[in-house]
This record gives structure tokens, C-alpha cells and sequence, in this order.
């Protein structure tokens, strides 16, 4: 994950320099397991190759610091992931060991919105017909529908009203997309544009 952020800090300083960084929006997308740190109560995301916050997992608060700091237009942090330490066919990662921590949420930081797939100790479910997390296809099929041509607050309210019912339907569970955004445009982020 490291290796993702470096290149994306040698993109804005290219833009700073040509004097273009604040009409830039960027997007950041994350589809797969989230974990809590016992110790801190820090949220990771967890690659395929990790074992949690032993130092393979991505702290979410150096995410949002390292994303809020490129003083770009906006940045949209899209996670299809839970840190409830659960697996999306309800088992849980070997490195949870069984215990539910509520990870501390961390504030998005700059010009941030965040959408997640689940709120606090939720687990983000799958669409196992539909190939995707439920958060991921509801993503994708409103995109997909308006061409891109939608505000975040739209966005949102889509994704938020069919993954609560489906995953009540499919799963049994309830699912509870968030949004969170920053200081900076908690009063502005509906009506942000995606193109």
C-alpha cells in the first residue's frame, strides 16, 4: 500500500508545479478485509498477503492524512471494507482471534469525503450472485446508470437504501453504509459533482 501513496505525492507535487492541483478531484478506492487494531483502536486495511496491524495492514489515519494533505479540489475515499474483523462470509480473520474491537473512526481530513460499506462493528457483505461487495455493485450500478453524472450526495443515498435492503434480504443482517466527510466540506459534499 505504501508503494501506492508515494507515486500519487509525485503526481501532485507535478500538478503544484504546473499551477493546476486545486481543479483536480481524486478518487480512492479500496474493495477487500479492514481490521482493528486491538492496542490503539486504529482501523487497517488489510491486503491479501497481510495478517493485520503487524505491520502489513495500512493504517486508515496515515491514509487520511496522507490523502487530505495533497491540497487537491477534493478527494473521495471509497472503501468496500469493515473493521469489524469479520470475513464476508461471516468467519472471522485469523488475526481478530474472535473478539469484536470497535475500531476508533478517524476523521477524514482536507477536502475529504468518505464512503464506506458498513458503520462500526458491521460487516461489509458480499452480492455472491453479482460477483461484488454489496457496496461495490450498488457503486458501480449507479455509475454505470448516469454515466458518472451524479452529485455524491445522490451517490450516497443510493448506495446507503439498496445495500440496507438487500443485505437485509440476502443476507439476514443489517448493512449500514457511512458517510463522513471532512470539516472543510461537511456543508458542500452532496452537492459535489463526480465529472
Amino acid at each position: 500500500m505504501p508503494g501506492i501513496i508515494i507515486p500519487l505525492h509525485e503526481v501532485f507535487n507535478y500538478y503544484d508545479f504546473m499551477g493546476i492541483i486545486e481543479s483536480i478531484c481524486n478518487f480512492f478506492y479500496y474493495a477487500g478485509h479492514g481490521l482493528p487494531a486491538e492496542n490503539q483502536q486504529d482501523a487497517y486495511l488489510l491486503p491479501v498477503d497481510g495478517y493485520g496491524a503487524d505491520g502489513t495492514g495500512y493504517s486508515v489515519n496515515e491514509l487520511y492524512n496522507e490523502l487530505g494533505g495533497l491540497n487537491a479540489k477534493s478527494v473521495v475515499v471509497l472503501l468496500d471494507a469493515c473493521f469489524s474483523g469479520a470475513k464476508r462470509d461471516g468467519g472471522m480473520i485469523a488475526s481478530a482471534r474472535g473478539v469484536a474491537i470497535k475500531a476508533k473512526q478517524t476523521a477524514p481530513k482536507g477536502n475529504m469525503v468518505v464512503l464506506s460499506a458498513a458503520q462500526g462493528d458491521e460487516t461489509a457483505y458480499p452480492y455472491k450472485e453479482q460477483g461484488h461487495g454489496l457496496f461495490t455493485y450498488y457503486l458501480l450500478k449507479k455509475l454505470n446508470e448516469t454515466k458518472g453524472d451524479v452529485t455524491l450526495g445522490e451517490l450516497a443515498d443510493y448506495i446507503t437504501s439498496n445495500v440496507k435492503k438487500t443485505s437485509v434480504v440476502e443476507n439476514g443482517k443489517l448493512q449500514t453504509p457511512t458517510v463522513v466527510p471532512s470539516a472543510n466540506i461537511a456543508n458542500s459534499w452532496r452537492n459535489m459533482k463526480l465529472r
